[in-house]
């Protein structure tokens, strides 16, 4: 049981949860596991650059830029075959339009479709040989790859980006643009995700702030608190994380939810759980439960990966914990009745 908690720990940081095949409820009309069709998605999803009518600005070669970790990388020329050893990094490069420089992505990519016919170079752990035979020009990674990075510099100049809220995602899209010379694309890219925040901000800034209990993994339960990019977008959502108190990833008791009474539930997609097995537990005697106020994520990828996609990851919660300002009946589940015990 330790074994597997750590591996999903991991899999948490990593910004992906794996799918499973666990049958989850869903209690929302969205579907955004097939591409969204907005400016950014369409980007990401064709593997092209994006149409902007902002100015393209040209990198210029070689270049020297200081990545996520602080460290001094210099880029020689433009790159024509990158590695990407995260599933955000994979889709902020077809994002600004530079998939066509992509040649290795994980095992765990598969957004934009495009990425199935693209060459695995491993999960949470790089194949190395399988990364040098691919002859890259750069391999982009996150900070876990740090404790490769002696072995992937022999084979071409390694950056490090590790996002932590929404505002550094919008520094790794432009740093990303900048070493690929899509700098415009990027730019493009960040101002779409910018007015998108800010119509939502706009919405739902007002209102009250509902308790919110996620749940990104059940028996034992595991929680987003303060510093994960899911607590981040529950605040933007406006609302109020229950368990704001703990830091990262947290296992919590049934006791200490009970404790916090939460308004609204919000289930992972794949978190071992569904809406109506929350009946039969004691947590059918909180508020959520009572009042229906309980809902399943159409795709965790949307606010686990650190991404442009990430902005639809906060449409769906503020939606979720605002639904009556986007106008929207989702028919929420409520229980028959209260757990007993």
């Amino acid at each position: 049981m330790k074994r597997g908690m750590a591996l999903l720990l991991v899999i948490l940081m990593f910004g992906v949860i794996v799918a499973g095949c666990i049958n989850q409820s869903q209690t929302t009309p969205t579907n955004t596991q097939e591409p969204p069709k907005t400016s950014t998605s369409q980007a990401q999803n064709v593997g092209e650059n994006p149409t902007t009518t902002a100015q393209i600005e040209e990198s210029k070669y070689p270049l020297t830029i200081v990545d996520f970790a602080g460290r001094n990388v210099t880029i020689e020329k433009e790159p024509q075959r990158v590695i990407s050893l995260a599933p955000s990094i994979t889709e902020t490069l077809f994002s600004i339009g530079a998939g066509d420089k992509v040649v290795g992505v994980t095992e765990f990519d598969d957004y934009p479709p495009q990425v199935a016919n693209i060459t695995k170079i491993g999960t949470t752990e790089p194949n190395i040989e399988q990364i040098a035979l691919l002859e890259p020009d750069l391999i982009i990674g996150i900070e876990y790859h740090m404790q490769y990075i002696d072995q992937l510099e022999k084979i071409a100049p390694v950056i490090i980006v590790e996002p932590k809220n929404i505002d550094e995602i919008y520094k790794q899209i432009e740093l990303l643009g900048k070493v690929t010379n899509r700098e415009g694309y990027a730019k493009s890219v960040v101002n779409e995700m910018k007015t998108k925040v800010e119509e939502i901000k706009a919405k739902v800034g007002k209102e009250p702030k509902p308790k919110v209990f996620y749940i990104a993994w059940w028996n034992p339960i595991y929680t987003a608190g303060k510093g994960t990019f899911i607590g981040d977008l529950i605040k933007l959502a406006s609302g109020e994380n229950v368990f704001n108190d703990v830091e990262g990833w947290a296992q919590v008791s049934l006791e200490e939810v009970l404790a916090r009474d939460p308004d609204v539930i919000i289930l992972a997609h794949y978190s071992g759980t569904t809406a109506e097995e929350l009946c039969d537990t004691e947590l059918a005697k909180t508020k959520a439960l009572r009042e229906g106020n309980v809902y399943t994520m159409s795709d965790d990828n949307i606010i686990s990966r650190p991404g442009p996609r990430i902005v639809l990851g906060l449409e769906e919660l503020a939606k979720y914990i605002h639904p009556a300002v986007f106008n929207l009946n989702p028919q929420p589940l409520m229980c028959n009745a209260t757990a007993t015990g």
